[in-house]
């Protein structure tokens, strides 16, 4: 199953109302969680910076946390958040959320990383920046705490992302480079990216949501809506049924079709006792017969032993040897 995240970040921009309003929305439209971000606008930005008062709007206190996952427990979905200070943490483990998501600017912070191994709680990992041997220490020093396991957010840290910068192809390579589940957190407008990485083998997909993409501020523009997570949703299951599995080529469901669609050997005309067969006196046609379009060669020259009608499909005991 790919587990499918409704990052919803801080486009609620402060409002509860309007977060819970967001988790019923993502539940409804089939998301298997609903994901915030923890913090103090201090924890990231410096008081002069110019998105300081932007997201310092999506601030939540212990007590909205709490609101917030109890509300989404009730939908049955998970509450998850990112946290970007122990302070975070600490909030997020008074709230009980089953795993963590770390932010791509903290992919190669050992000092919050720390923090979130000490809870032994799974992992997704956001690479957007990273280089590969950032990836690999990273990976390395959490293997030396003995961190929960960890999943790889294949990201790119642009906002909106254009396709020609999305290289989902590193989906599949990170997996085949590190051993470990990988999935994509998106940042391009609309689901044709999470679609595609759902088929080159995303385990996970985050992707932003919101309940109006025009709106302005925060990650609405690179966002999709409860119709479009709806969609998504509906095609990924759509696209796991059609995935399948490789033991499905020892149990083909048409294999028994193969009598009435494949092609046999009939006569295209009356045939008498003693006729040599040629190939303009046989037809290759469905449905299959004893003898097939192969066994050409081997009729071709043969002496009919009995009289023949037409249409009439050609076995060897017909055939003198």
């Amino acid at each position: 199953m790919i587990k499918i995240i409704a990052e919803i970040g801080f486009n609620h921009e402060g409002d509860l109302k309007l977060a819970i309003e967001m988790i019923k929305a993502a539940a409804k439209a089939g998301t298997h969680a609903v994901k915030f971000q923890t913090y103090k606008a201090s924890d990231l930005a410096l008081p002069s910076a110019s998105h300081y008062q932007a997201i310092k709007f999506g601030e939540m206190s212990l007590e909205q946390h709490v609101e917030l996952a109890k509300i989404a427990h009730g939908c049955g979905i998970e509450f998850l958040s990112t946290p970007y200070s122990p302070w975070a943490i600490d909030i997020l483990e008074k709230v009980g959320v089953p795993a963590y998501k770390v932010a791509s600017m903290d992919c190669t912070n050992k000092h919050l990383l720390g923090f979130i191994a000490e809870t032994k709680k799974p992992i997704y990992l956001s690479t957007g920046m990273a280089t590969l041997t950032e990836i690999s220490e990273t990976l390395y020093y959490l293997s030396e705490v003995k961190s929960g396991p960890v999943t790889l957010l294949h990201c790119m840290s642009l906002y909106p992302a254009e396709a020609k910068d999305l290289n989902l192809a590193i989906i599949p390579y990170l997996k085949e480079l590190f051993g470990v589940s990988v999935g994509y957190s998106d940042h391009y407008p609309g689901i044709k990216a999470c679609l595609a990485a759902a088929m080159l083998g995303a385990e996970v997909i985050e992707t932003h949501f919101t309940l109006d993409t025009t709106k302005k501020g925060a990650d609405h523009y690179h966002s999709i809506d409860a119709e479009m997570l709806k969609q998504l949703v509906a095609d990924i299951n759509i696209f796991q049924q059609m995935k399948g599995t490789e033991q499905a080529c020892y149990n083909r469901s048409d294999r028994k079709y193969a009598t009435q669609y494949r092609r046999g050997v009939f006569t295209v005309k009356q045939l008498k006792k003693g006729h040599i067969i040629r190939k303009e006196d046989l037809l290759f046609c469905r449905p299959t017969s004893q003898l097939k379009p192969e066994d050409l060669k081997w009729l071709d020259g043969r002496v009919i032993k009995k009289d023949i009608d037409v249409f009439t499909a050609i076995d060897k005991e017909m055939i003198e040897y």
